[in-house]
């Protein structure tokens, strides 16, 4: 299926380590990137954009191993992503940009801020995978793990796009109508061995995660997911570590499982809205 994306133009760059899929919104003000999560590529933020794009350049890329983009096998650190992320920015964007991750791509956009190009104007993180090298454990139906290993066991049964919407739809019941499609090609472009570092946890760890978020010298966002919902920051981990500084902003989504910008846009936006018409 073609990417969900109305009013954008579809690109490739080639960053010197791999070919990145972009798209590019109308130029309607301050340029906003976009970083999808894990399983996810660059029309995975079709439910926000509609919100976004008349005050906002949008731009949404597909990270590496994911949709469109090229396959890296055995680089898919944290801090490869982040030189993609800062490659975009200075190349792409050029502007004074405001990036927004989700989940895996909250954790690349942190990891970029290690080594910042000077357009990043401000990030926002919903509910990043912002852990250390030991992550927290969840085994219960609702967590996000529990849903990457159906995922890759789908991946791993060799099931085409057809055969795998089903499963994916049974799965997942309340969900936009062209998810079930959209997600199974979602999992078809991606490099699986992602997904089994996701799953094994032995992918994305920071040595430092409370140190990097402290040194962020730019305004920052952090939307926290219901954790009672199926966020992936439980309170007892992201409490130590939230920087104590004025430019560090949290707001949990009481009621929002980990997938916001998709499930919950409702209660997300009246957050994100605001806080973007003043950093931006």
């Amino acid at each position: 299926m073609p990417l969900l994306l109305n009013r954008f133009t579809d690109h490739t760059i080639n960053t010197g380590e791999v070919q990145i899929g972009y798209s590019v919104g109308p130029d309607n003000g301050p340029t906003l990137l976009l970083c999808h999560g894990v399983t996810s590529r660059r029309d995975g933020f079709l439910r926000v954009i509609d919100e976004l794009i008349g005050d906002y350049r949008i731009i949404t890329m597909d990270q590496r191993g994911h949709g469109f983009s090229g396959h890296t096998p055995g680089a898919y650190d944290r801090f490869d992503h982040a030189r993609d992320i800062r490659f975009m920015m200075e190349n792409v964007c050029e502007e004074s940009t405001v990036v927004w991750g989700h989940s895996m791509g909250g954790g690349n956009s942190v990891a970029m801020t290690n080594d910042p190009p000077a357009n990043l104007k401000a990030l926002v993180l919903e509910d990043p995978a912002v852990f250390g090298k030991t992550h927290p454990v969840r085994t219960d139906s609702s967590s996000t793990v529990n849903t990457f290993q159906v995922h890759l066991g789908l991946i791993e049964q060799g099931l085409s796009v057809e055969e795998m919407a089903p499963h994916l739809q049974a799965g997942s019941p309340g969900q936009p109508e062209y998810f079930a499609e959209w997600k199974a090609e979602c999992l078809l472009q991606m490099d699986a061995d992602i997904l089994r570092g996701v799953v094994s946890g032995t992918y994305g760890g920071f040595d430092y995660p409370a140190a990097l978020l402290a040194a962020i010298k730019v305004p920052v966002l952090l939307l926290q997911a219901d954790p009672d919902a199926g966020g992936i920051l439980p309170e007892d981990h992201i409490g130590g570590m939230i920087p104590e500084n004025d430019t560090f902003t949290m707001k949990k989504i009481v009621g929002a499982g980990h997938n916001i910008n998709r499930e919950f846009p409702e209660l997300m936006l009246p957050v994100v809205l605001p806080w973007l018409a003043e950093h931006a």
